[in-house]
């Protein structure tokens, strides 16, 4: 794996102890982050992963070919031509059957972003540092929301993004909202920019995108009516609906043919992960009731099936680890007393694909923590 302004390692190092057999290398204009991300590496005593300090537009084919190329919050934040270097290299060091994972500031929710970002960048643009900078921002948007009219339609905007600015990590206000340089780009042009340089648009990174049983019947009727080659236009109507303000886009070479069809046996092949809990501990698990579950993001789910129930305790009660479709089939059974039932591989397979596709399971090809 190759990543483009790794920064201290962040993404890479986890991976790299995770994948002791693979091999990880992180570039980055920063000396400063390079030295911190190197003394963690010696820390680790990871032997499989280098950081150097090179500037991406010194990256060449000598550097070899990867099965994966990853850019974080890195493509908005670069002028014209580092973009377009970046191209050069998801095309010219990706492997034959390599990913590339790009991120950005993404239209139509970055448009309502880039107003307030002109009022912050506007108000501090005479201060020098960091602290001061976010104090700042914070403060005249404070000033700016509550002096808008809250029943009209730019002080609900206001309201919204002062709340958003607020929650914000202070780095993350600074690299994201106060830099000079940051621009925002629908996912079409990306993609054609991609498409220019001989790639293709594969999908976004977060697979529940595609699930769309969220939205109205109506909604959901017209973006199933997108062919498959069609698939990143109706991608693009779904940030439009959705007003997506961040993409994280998955690019392979051009030549090579996708099916997009999903078969219900996917979610057997691979480890599931859920930090799902039950709402009542006491509830029963053998019988038809309901019974809700609750994940660490607030979402819930009510069960009524005895094996679904039981399902959902192991995937719980086993977080952080993940389970095999296997482990997790037998687990449930061991709840209900080793009771089985025909259909039992089945009525588990048909509930974990939906939850896999909602995002309510995550699904990994190894286990974490191994």
């Amino acid at each position: 794996m190759l990543e483009l302004g790794c920064g201290v390692g962040g993404n890479l190092l986890p991976m790299a102890f995770q994948y002791p057999d693979s091999e990880f290398i992180g570039v980055d204009l920063s000396s400063v982050t390079i030295e911190r991300g190197r003394r963690n590496i010696a820390t680790l005593g990871l032997s499989n992963i280098k950081l150097l300090h090179c500037d991406i537009m010194n990256v060449d084919a000598s550097f070899g070919q990867f099965d994966y190329i990853i850019a974080h919050g890195v493509y908005s934040w670069v002028p014209p031509a580092v973009r377009e270097k970046m191209m050069t290299i998801f095309k010219q060091n990706l492997a034959p059957h390599g990913v590339c994972y790009v991120s950005y500031n993404a239209h139509p929710f970055s448009h309502l972003r880039d107003m307030v970002r002109d009022m912050m960048r506007y108000h501090t643009r005479r201060l020098t540092t960091m602290k001061e900078k976010v104090g700042q921002a914070r403060a005249i948007l404070k000033f700016l929301s509550d002096g808008s009219k809250a029943n009209s339609v730019h002080g609900a905007v206001m309201r919204d993004q002062y709340h958003r600015v607020l929650k914000a990590p202070d780095e993350l206000l600074f690299h994201d909202d106060l830099d000079e340089s940051a621009e925002a780009f629908l996912l079409h042009e990306v993609v054609e920019d991609a498409g220019r340089h001989g790639l293709q648009y594969l999908s976004d990174a977060d697979f529940s995108r595609r699930y769309l049983a969220g939205y109205s019947e109506e909604v959901r009727t017209t973006l199933q009516r997108f062919p498959e080659s069609e698939f990143m236009a109706r991608d693009q109507y779904q940030d439009f609906i959705d007003g997506n303000g961040f993409r994280r886009t998955l690019l392979c070479h051009d030549s090579i043919s996708l099916r997009r069809q999903i078969d219900l046996d996917f979610v057997t092949r691979f480890y599931l992960l859920s930090t799902t809990s039950p709402v009542d501990p006491d509830a029963c698990v053998t019988d038809g009731s309901a019974m809700e579950f609750e994940h660490q993001d607030g979402s819930r789910v009510t069960v009524t099936k005895p094996l679904l129930k039981a399902a959902h305790l192991c995937l719980g009660r086993a977080w952080p680890r993940a389970l095999s479709f296997g482990e997790l089939l037998d687990g449930a059974r061991a709840l209900l007393d080793g009771r089985r039932a025909y259909d039992d591989h089945q009525v588990l397979r048909e509930a974990m694909f939906i939850l896999a596709c909602s995002g309510e399971v995550t699904f990994l090809i190894s286990p974490p923590f191994s």
